[in-house]
């Protein structure tokens, strides 16, 4: 079974995304439908469309590759489920693997370019590149027929809108306002894994509630998925970067299988 890389996953979702969009705006006729609500009928319906439109084109004998044919059919019912992974030069552990342990490595940061919403019930898009920060919760391996693998990080979000600021240069973020739930279809928490850099948190002593950020330097390691329980402690704050990775020693994680309700989270993809 192989990974489904991310230039190969994007490539796909914006052929097809942008025709499913024109699809919704279509329906509406001449009349115009806010960016917001055509995101929202877009998450809502995106998924069984596209498992009917390859379906057609199959039917009409069009050529569609296998890539195309094993998404469309939807990952199997069961997943596998990791509290360690290792992507992009990047070590990540859940948040609850952490709590045993001295170090961080549940940090996380997307950087996106285009229109984004701070949630769901955003009607305020920012245009340009952001950042959305968040906290490693569940790592999950969706398995496509035994074809290709995904993996998904489900990550604790904070609202850009309310749960984030620039002080003298410095970003902070404020975890009680969060965003992306998972509170509805439209409200995800789950990213690609391949889609995350690295983030430490620090408290702010002059700011309740508050964190601030630190990136963290790539490491020259290779991305060999799963990790061990190994510990690397974090010095000091001068050195928040440097997390001792340096000749890691990488063994498969203990995994299981879980069975996925009906109406859950068999959507992710």
């Amino acid at each position: 079974m192989r990974s489904l890389s991310l230039k190969h996953i994007a490539m796909y979702y914006s052929m097809l995304s942008q025709e499913h969009k024109r699809i919704v705006k279509g329906q509406y006729g001449s009349r115009r439908i806010p960016d917001y609500e055509m995101n929202k009928i877009h998450g809502q319906q995106f998924a069984d469309w596209f498992k009917k439109r390859v379906a057609r084109l199959e039917e009409q004998g069009d050529e569609v590759t296998e890539d195309l044919k094993w998404l469309a059919r939807g990952p199997l019912r069961s997943v596998n489920r990791y509290s360690g992974y290792l992507v992009k030069g990047y070590r990540f552990h859940t948040k609850s693997r952490e709590k045993s342990l001295k170090t961080q490595n549940s940090g996380v940061v997307v950087t996106v370019e285009g229109e984004n919403y701070a949630s769901s019930r955003d009607r305020r898009p920012v245009q340009g590149v952001v950042n959305y920060y968040g906290k490693l919760n569940d790592i999950i391996e969706l398995n496509y027929s035994g074809q290709i693998r995904v993996v998904l990080f489900k990550c604790e979000w904070v609202d850009i809108n309310r749960g984030y600021k620039i002080d003298n240069g410095v970003t902070l973020v404020n975890f009680s306002y969060k965003a992306h739930t998972g509170a509805s279809l439209t409200d995800d928490p789950f990213v690609l894994a391949a889609q995350v850099d690295k983030v430490f948190y620090v408290t702010d002593p002059k700011h309740k509630d508050w964190e601030v950020v630190r990136f963290v330097k790539v490491r020259d390691v290779f991305d060999m998925g799963v990790l061990d329980d190994c510990t690397f402690n974090v010095p000091n704050l001068h050195r928040i970067g440097d997390d001792g990775e340096d000749g890691i020693d990488i063994t498969p994680d203990m995994e299981h299988e879980v069975d996925v309700e009906e109406n859950g989270d068999e959507s992710f993809f």
